[in-house]
């Protein structure tokens, strides 16, 4: 005899043989145990979930020489022939195949009178049922809402919606559900002990997730891969033959990804390619392990609703304590863009590669939420602070005993100090939570701006009294900058190497877009107290440069003891904002700059300033 395939030798023959349909199969065999009988019925749901093969078991329900039964005797004639496809008392018909309007009327409709030639009934089981042409499904709508005493019909579809209302009215409709893998585990673990294989349970596992919920198609894989092995089957004898990526490789890529190690990822990558895993297949395959991540997330831990074994569970809840639900979010749409990217490049590797990197950096982000959070526990720390100074000059002595060696300071004049000595103007800035700025520098309070602003010193501070003084006005009004303190020696930088420190210095500072306004000049240059850089076009990483001068004249300070400037041509001509609106842009930047609160904050989150816009309530606070 010639060798059958496991999805045929293995058809389920009764009720009780059928996989995860028992929401089906109760209620047919209730119906006919009961001779509850429908003239039609309709089975829709995903190919491999056992349609045809319940149409089949139904039939034989209903034809077995025992009766009317759910538990027909699979001996008579009747049984072994349905089983066999070659009843003449029921007709199995492809639409597909017989789609007009002619195949139903010589097919179905011309023997409806013809009585069974030795069933009890005849029964028309139409496969595909949603290829027929409109005209062959209004041929069908009369006779399937009237058929005769001994006709009875069963279809069977894999696309519900493309089936008129109007049959669908005149049936009775069973939805077949996708098969869990857990229970197509088990199934394929009984098939492999009668076939006598070998195979471990993660292997086999593998299979029954091949099957992606069809209990044929994991058939059809197991077939496939007792073929490339034996009867001896590993877990790598089943990725190689099916060409899967396994959950154990899927769950290698989201420790990388949590661990943000980009050179893991790359050669997790490069061994995927040298096994031949199609790299589409596998973004789709990683999108449905954080989707798994994500429902564990959300506090369902189901195997059916996740669609994995049950002894996966266990590690995808470790894993999922790695991230947060926005992080899963956020990942699933950067794998569904990559997977969008690898199917239309010529380089698909080079996308997987980008896409995963992205991941790795993804993860590093952190939520608004913990932002804010910390917002507020900086105002809680500023505000203890502010505590902290008012009960000590509570309880200090009168200001005419409170002298230093330097003169007297009174209790005003300290409350004016900046950041450097209280911290009273930032307080003044963050009254209340809600003064907090949460969604961009534009929620800063605006700042007055003093007339003749380009002489303004933000950091004033009254000058101490030293005694009589011959001034005309009293010491309380003079006032000297606050960055008059005695100058210390820079430190010393080796000649020929003073570009290499100022990066180094903005590096520190944490300036990334800066650095890569840097990195991305065509040459650098230092000379005279100027650093010199040269770009191809006036882009954006031109403008940065340009806009950073502020932070240029305080490196220049630490490293060479005096503010440097800097110098930006594209194609050797000099480039500088010398519009008004760029002018103006720049003072209202260093306006921002000079506020404490702001500054407070790109300190606290090392954060850079990039865009400063002024609230349409700044005229009117100003006047």
């Amino acid at each position: 005899m010639s060798y059958q395939v496991i999805a045929r030798k293995y058809r389920p023959q009764t009720f009780v043989d059928l996989t995860g349909q028992e929401h089906i199969t109760r209620t047919l065999s209730n119906a006919l145990d009961q001779r509850r009988l429908h003239h039609a019925y309709l089975f829709s749901g995903a190919r491999g979930t056992g349609k045809t093969t319940t149409a089949r078991i139904l039939a034989k329900g209903l034809n077995c020489r025992a009766g009317v039964t759910s538990k027909p005797c699979l001996e008579c004639a009747s049984c072994l022939e349905i089983a066999a496809s070659n009843s003449i008392d029921v007709l199995e018909i492809d639409a597909a195949s017989n789609t007009g309007v002619d195949n139903v009327r010589d097919v179905i409709i011309n023997n409806l009178a013809v009585t069974p030639a030795r069933d009890r009934y005849k029964v028309f089981v139409i496969d595909e049922v949603h290829m027929l042409s409109t005209s062959a499904f209004n041929a069908l709508l009369k006779t399937l809402e009237e058929p005769p005493a001994h006709v009875v019909f069963i279809m069977a579809t894999t696309e519900l919606h493309k089936v008129p209302d109007t049959i669908l009215s005149r049936c009775q409709q069973f939805e077949f559900r996708q098969i869990a893998t857990e229970k197509i585990f088990r199934r394929l673990r009984e098939i492999a002990a009668a076939e006598q294989v070998r195979i471990s349970d993660e292997a086999l596992r593998e299979v029954a997730r091949a099957g992606a919920g069809s209990l044929r198609d994991a058939q059809s894989a197991f077939d496939q891969v007792i073929a490339f092995s034996g009867a001896e089957i590993k877990e790598e004898d089943v990725a190689a033959a099916l060409g899967l990526v396994g959950a154990r490789t899927l769950g290698r890529f989201v420790e990388v990804i949590a661990a943000q190690d980009g050179g893991a990822i790359l050669n997790l990558v490069e061994e995927m390619v040298s096994r031949g895993y199609d790299l589409r297949n596998f973004t789709r395959e990683l999108m449905a392990y954080l989707r798994h991540l994500l429902v564990i997330k959300s506090g369902i831990a189901s195997s059916e609703v996740l669609g994995v074994a049950d002894v996966e569970i266990g590690r995808l809840k470790q894993l999922a304590l790695r991230f947060s639900e926005e992080d899963l979010v956020r990942f699933f749409h950067l794998l569904a863009d990559t997977e969008k990217e690898i199917k239309d490049s010529p380089h698909p590797r080079f996308q997987l590669e980008i896409g995963l990197i992205k991941l790795t950096h993804a993860a590093r982000l952190h939520s608004l939420d913990d932002l804010i959070s910390r917002l507020e526990a900086l105002e809680a720390q500023l505000k203890e602070g502010m505590s902290n100074s008012a009960s000590l000059n509570t309880t200090s002595a009168p200001s005419s005993e409170r002298r230093s060696k330097d003169g007297p300071e009174t209790l005003a004049e300290t409350k004016t100090k900046p950041v450097g000595g209280s911290r009273e103007p930032i307080l003044r800035r963050l009254q209340s939570p809600s003064e907090v700025p949460r969604s961009g520098l534009s929620a800063v309070p605006p700042l007055a701006e003093p007339s003749g602003f380009n002489d303004y010193d933000p950091f004033d501070q009254p000058e101490p009294d030293f005694g009589p003084q011959p001034s005309l006005a009293p010491a309380r009004h003079q006032v000297k900058p606050l960055t008059q303190v005695q100058p210390t020696a820079a430190p010393r930088v080796e000649p020929g190497r003073e570009v290499e420190a100022i990066r180094a210095e903005v590096q520190k500072l944490n300036r990334g877009l800066l650095l890569t306004a840097l990195e991305d000049a065509q040459s650098l240059a230092y000379g005279n107290g100027k650093l010199t850089a040269t770009f191809a076009s006036d882009d954006a990483f031109a403008r940065r440069l340009r806009d950073s001068k502020p932070i240029f004249r305080e490196i220049g300070e630490r490293l060479f003891g005096h503010p440097i400037s800097v110098e930006v041509t594209i194609s050797g001509q000099v480039v500088a904002p010398v519009d008004e609106a760029a002018q103006a842009r720049e003072r209202l930047r260093e306006r921002a700059l000079s506020n404490p609160a702001v500054r407070a904050v790109i300190e606290k989150f090392k954060c850079e300033l990039i865009d400063v816009r002024e609230l349409p309530q700044t005229a009117a606070s100003e006047q």
